[in-house]
């Protein structure tokens, strides 16, 4: 006796940096989630990392959330097609063409639809976000405009505010967790530098394990500190002026 287990290859899906993932945005995969399945769609969230910002402006975006704890946030969200798009300066010259072609090439997927916000842009090229809807159009994919507004960008603009200045006390009201990243052998974390006050966890979501720590970022790296077996994820609370 055989099984053959049906797999659901119509595919919507949304892309973004997601950093922070603000409150609008937990409320947009949520609608995500309820839409695909009442559509019968498989619903996927593309992230691409890091920020293709980066590359204009010398790494000025740093990460809120790393990219580790953007995924396990996802699953948290009941969210589990998380594809990672890495980003290089190369990509900067890219055309939306060129990104379809590039996700088909490395996952085999063909969109049935994709949501993306009014100002977005999906590589370079010479006509930016116009160039989304004719791709879209020749290639019989469901596109959806996610308009933005005034008010739902003031959360994003004050948060840029608050977390230059590392304020995350402010930042952590606004997002509902404070800046969170899973260690690495390498110890490189795309933070500012500085002394910090924070915590050690076992899970970056789940306070009941934790444990006290000061930490040193300089030059985009983590200097070596102590921790039990476990505690695999950094949490800062306040900077140590």
């Amino acid at each position: 006796m055989k099984f053959h287990k049906s797999i659901n290859n119509n595919i919507i899906a949304v892309a973004g940096t997601w950093d922070p993932v603000l409150p609008r945005y937990k409320t947009l995969f949520t609608e995500l989630l309820r839409y695909s399945k009442k559509h019968g769609l498989n619903p996927y969230v593309f992230i691409f990392y890091p920020n293709p910002l980066n590359y204009l402006h010398e790494n000025r975006y740093k990460d809120y959330f790393d990219i580790d704890t953007r995924i396990e946030l996802f699953k948290h969200l009941g969210i589990n097609n998380v594809i990672v798009l890495d980003f290089d300066r190369v990509d900067l010259k890219q055309t939306s063409g060129d990104f379809f072609n590039a996700l088909f090439a490395a996952t085999g997927i063909v969109l049935d639809e994709l949501w993306i916000g009014e100002n977005q842009s999906l590589g370079g090229g010479p006509d930016g976000f116009l160039a989304i809807r004719t791709e879209c159009a020749g290639r019989n994919i469901k596109l959806r405009i996610l308009k933005n507004s005034f008010l739902v960008n003031l959360d994003k603009d004050e948060f840029n505010i608050n977390f230059r200045q590392c304020n995350f006390e402010r930042t952590s009201a606004i997002v509902g967790y404070f800046p969170t990243y899973k260690l690495k052998e390498s110890r490189q974390i795309n933070m500012h530098d500085g002394l910090y006050n924070a915590v050690l966890r076992t899970s970056p979501f789940d306070k009941a394990n934790e444990m006290a720590v000061a930490v040193e970022i300089m030059d985009g790296r983590l200097k070596e500190i102590e921790r039990g077996d476990g505690y695999d994820w950094l949490v800062l609370l306040k900077i140590d002026a």
